[in-house]
């Protein structure tokens, strides 16, 4: 599948459901059709470290996957998986014909003004939202617990973070040459501070703190709808992303709050969720806290990265420079010698 051939589905109407309006986006692992009762999500046959989508079969298998793991959360909006094909000379989405050229998420569309970064760049997210929020992914995160049992080593978390130096180059040219020397400092403090608290991390896995997660907590992926909260598009392409600390989980939404400038809401979160559950037993546990959103802005400061190695953009533009400075801001606290408090979770 093509970019061209998803827009021309988009142009003739080839969906189920009502044609137009129809909004097409497109993201660096996904085309998205957005339709007055749909949404249909068309994976990219692309491949990277993190994910393999290279085939048609790859692609229904994690279509499957997708809507699997998002019924947990979202069981409303997940409709199944439809087949792409061709019919009366192009392609078509829930196409009978035989065989399948290709496959799609089908999915109910909820109103995009309750989606939770809209909401938050509109100022209308209340720490009784928060409330909400920490009270519905408390009740998922305990249902879906990893065991004890469950194998993990703290230098994994080393090689997912040091995949930023795959666009060490990426960086230099987005961010300047400050950006080099902050990156050769973390290639030796970082480790040494995950082998300092690998203990406590492994530990962390025996108390039952693991879970079979979200793994994209942010607010693209939250519908504050006037029901409740609704959690959409876990990873499903990678369950080592998924599958982590309560920590590592939490700290993604806590970040990403503090990208949107609201550092009060992440409070309110993450009080919200301790009431219900004690996720910081020990002190040290708020320092692995202050590491994990340094990862989580890691990780999108890698997308933005990748969306921009695809196509320019100055959203994404404006997003690589924002997770640079979440990670700059965190992180002295872990790698200096004295820990700075005002990043510490405040319970």
């Amino acid at each position: 599948m093509t970019t061209d051939q998803i827009q021309d589905i988009v142009r003739r109407g080839a969906f189920p459901g009502v044609a137009a309006p129809a909004e097409f986006i497109e993201t660096h692992i996904s085309w998205v059709i957005l339709t007055p009762e749909f949404a249909f999500k068309i994976k990219k046959p692309v491949q990277f470290g993190f994910l393999d989508f290279s085939t048609a079969e790859k692609r229904r298998f994690y279509c499957l996957e997708e809507l699997r793991l998002n019924r947990r959360l979202a069981p409303e909006l997940y409709l199944g998986v439809l087949p792409l094909a061709l019919e009366n000379g192009g392609l078509a989405i829930g196409a009978k014909t035989r065989p399948p050229i290709d496959y799609a998420v089908h999915m109910k569309r909820v109103d995009n003004r309750r989606q939770m970064d809209r909401m938050l760049a509109a100022g209308a997210v209340t720490a009784v939202d928060m409330e909400r929020l920490a009270a519905v992914l408390a009740s998922f995160h305990r249902k879906e617990a990893l065991p004890p049992s469950t194998l993990f080593h703290p230098g994994i978390l080393w090689a997912d973070f040091a995949e930023i130096y795959r666009f060490g180059a990426d960086i230099g040219r987005h961010i300047g040459p400050e950006a080099t020397r902050s990156l050769l400092e973390w290639r030796s403090s970082l480790p040494e501070f995950l082998e300092t608290h690998s203990a406590r991390l492994i530990a962390r896995v025996r108390e039952g703190f693991w879970v079979d997660g979200h793994g994209d907590l942010h607010a693209r992926n939250i519908f504050l709808t006037k029901t409740g909260p609704v959690v959409f598009d876990c990873i499903e392409f990678n369950p080592h992303f998924r599958q982590a600390d309560l920590l590592n989980e939490l700290a993604f939404l806590c970040m990403d709050l503090e990208a949107s400038g609201r550092p009060d809401l992440a409070a309110a979160f993450l009080a919200s969720y301790c009431r219900l559950r004690d996720i910081f037993p020990r002190q040290e546990d708020q320092l692995l806290f202050l590491f994990f959103k340094a990862y989580r802005a890691n990780v999108r400061l890698k997308v933005a990265l990748l969306e921009l190695r695809q196509r320019a953009s100055a959203a994404a533009e404006t997003q690589v420079q924002q997770y640079w400075n979440l990670m700059t801001t965190y992180l002295p606290a872990l790698t200096g010698t004295t820990p700075s408090g005002s990043h510490l979770p405040q319970i």
